[in-house]
Order: C-alpha cells, then structure tokens, then sequence
C-alpha cells in the first residue's frame, strides 16, 4: 500500500514540472512572467523560479531578460499587496 502512495505522489508531482519550448523562451514577455509569478507566489519562491526558467531557457541556447522579469516581479508582488493587504505578507 505504501509503495503505491509514494508512486501516486511522484506521478502527481511530475505532472507540475514545466519546460519551456524554445520558441516560449525566445517569444516570452518577461515583464509579464515576471508579473505573473510576483503576483501569484509568495517571496523567496520567486528568486528559485527566474533560476528554473534560465535553466529551461539554457537548453535551448537563450536566457531570460532578468532584468525585466525583476521589474515584473516586484510590480506583481506590490499587485498582490494592493488586492491582499497585509494578509498577503509572507
């Protein structure tokens, strides 16, 4: 029984892995994502996805603009705090 819950649990963890393709890292707004995720995530969580996305990206020879996804970033984050209030803080 407890081999089939430990199977389970994998299964349904891989199933939250992402890749991006190639052209999503090339064609990807990062303003955006990085909006995205300050929103929906709550801090030190953000900093670890920019590093799964410039792994993703590097597979396929290109990188995030980290420069704009950090701007997206605190702009979604001050978003969630606007919305949320302080129930929002980490």
């Amino acid at each position: 029984m407890k081999k089939y819950l430990v199977l389970a649990c994998t299964l349904a963890l891989s199933g939250c892995a992402t890749t991006m393709s190639a052209e999503r890292c090339k064609s990807m707004d990062w303003f955006w994502l990085g909006q995205k995720d300050g929103y929906d995530a709550a801090p030190p969580y953000t900093g670890s996805l920019l590093d799964m996305y410039t792994t993703e990206c590097a597979v396929h020879g290109t990188r995030p603009d980290a420069e704009a996804y950090a701007k997206g970033l605190a702009s979604g984050a001050q978003n969630r705090l606007y919305w949320w209030g302080p129930a929002a803080r980490p």
